[in-house]
């Protein structure tokens, strides 16, 4: 009786064995597919990146068909203003004062897409994230480069 005991305590140690030893192997298979699997979403995440970063510059360079640089800019470039798009529209944005709309609920008025009409006319878009809307702003400029705007109409949008 004892040796069926023994016989029976050595074969589950052996059974017992056998399976801790495949478990390991069954992990490790395990892990290498987690980390293939990994591998290739990161590799996916940095395409994706990639194309994001190429929509956002196509965007950019998108032209403005209502401003032409040389021929609605001249004025502007006569005064040395190299770039006259983003010199009204950073004068513009830092005007935040001419959005006719106060911000609700803790936000802050904010100017969004902006867009030279001509020379004479600028399009904006602002929101504080529950109230927008958008006005069509005169400017005029200078010889000492500083801006002034005039806001023309608006039409909003809550």
């Amino acid at each position: 009786m004892r040796k069926i005991s023994i016989l029976i305590i050595i074969g589950l140690l052996a059974f017992a064995c056998k399976k801790e030893v495949k478990q390991p192997e069954k992990s490790l298979d395990k892990t290498a597919q987690l980390t293939l699997k990994n591998d290739s979403l990161e590799k996916e995440i940095v395409i994706l990146k990639s194309l994001n970063d190429s929509i956002l510059k196509i965007e950019n360079v998108a032209e403005n068909l209502w401003f032409d640089k040389v021929f609605n800019g001249g004025h502007l470039t006569r005064l040395g203003i190299t770039n006259p798009e983003e010199f009204v529209e950073n004068a513009l944005r830092k005007r935040t004062d001419l959005i006719p709309f106060e911000a609700v609920m803790g936000g802050t008025m904010n100017f969004g897409k902006i867009q030279l009409l001509g020379n004479k006319w600028i399009i904006a878009d602002y929101s504080d994230g529950h109230i927008q809307g958008r006005s069509i702003y005169e400017y005029r400029i200078d010889d000492k480069k500083a801006l002034t705007f005039k806001i023309l109409a608006s039409n909003d949008t809550e």
